[in-house]
């Protein structure tokens, strides 16, 4: 985004210097270059309420839900604290820098509070960068991988993103991740190194900004269902002709709604998600 400001002054500069009074070669320089600049948009992955949807299949298909579920600061930084799934303990912190465009994560190890660089958003096809998968089942740090390639690829809300393409530099490490801008990565949120892998580790199926569907991959699931207890029932996309047929609890025994406790609901429509409820 820097190299576009430095053009438009250069141009710019440059035609006030020739003395030229054209108002349409002006016009082409600013619909060209403006237009760029604003198609270039960093779309910001915290600057709302989020909820991701990840859905693993191992003798069925189970989607987990996590959230982010309010802020807290620390060190002179603020953060959005995760909840749900894994992070039910409310120790993950995402921070965002909108200005360099990178996302951190906070979290606890050995009762000590660390940081790492989880996403940058900024980086070019061919650069690398060191990453880092704290506290997840891949591998906690990888080393570097590159950026093989960036699509800009329309999702469901009908904008744009950068999807980001990286594979490990690393003989030794055989993992191909995805990222989208301003969502993260298709695997976990704290895997950025992840493969996205639905009979693995899990993959993103459905992506909630502020209770709007942006991003549905259907090929284990068959509908996106909003879930935040959070949010106003407003946001929830759902489908009339879905219902609760039972619950579950970890072992698989039926049970009835419980809060405070993971529990997994099976629907009508044979969806199993787990969720947890909190007073």
């Amino acid at each position: 985004m820097i190299q576009n400001f430095f053009c438009v002054f250069v141009l710019l500069y440059t035609i006030n210097r020739s003395g030229l009074k054209n108002y349409f070669l002006l016009f082409i320089v600013y619909f060209f270059i403006f237009s760029d600049l604003y198609s270039q948009n960093y779309k910001q992955m915290l600057g709302h309420n989020s909820e991701w949807q990840l859905t693993v299949c191992n003798n069925g298909c189970i989607t987990d839900i996590y959230f982010t579920d309010g802020d807290t600061s620390y060190n002179n930084y603020s953060y959005k604290i995760l909840n749900g799934y894994h992070y039910i303990s409310r120790t993950f912190w995402l921070r965002e820098n909108t200005q360099t465009e990178k996302v951190y994560l906070s979290f606890l190890q050995n009762n000590n509070r660390k940081e790492v660089l989880l996403y940058d958003f900024d980086l070019q096809k061919g650069d690398s960068t060191e990453i880092n998968n704290p506290i997840s089942p891949f591998v906690s740090n990888p080393g570097y991988y590159i950026v093989d390639s960036i699509a800009n690829i329309q999702l469901n809300d009908g904008l744009f993103y950068d999807h980001f393409y990286l594979s490990s530099l690393s003989q030794l490490v055989n993992e191909s991740a995805v990222w989208i801008e301003g969502i993260g990565s298709l695997s976990l949120i704290n895997a950025p190194g992840g493969t996205p892998d639905v009979n693995g580790s899990g993959k993103l199926s459905c992506y909630f900004n502020d209770g709007n569907l942006v991003y549905s991959q259907l090929d284990s699931i068959s509908q996106c269902v909003f879930a935040n207890p959070n949010l106003s029932s407003n946001f929830i996309h759902h489908n009339p002709d879905r219902f609760v047929i039972f619950y579950t609890d970890l072992f698989g025994r039926k049970i009835d709604f419980k809060r405070n406790t993971p529990i997994f609901i099976h629907y009508s429509d044979g969806i199993v998600q787990k969720r947890i409820y909190l007073d």
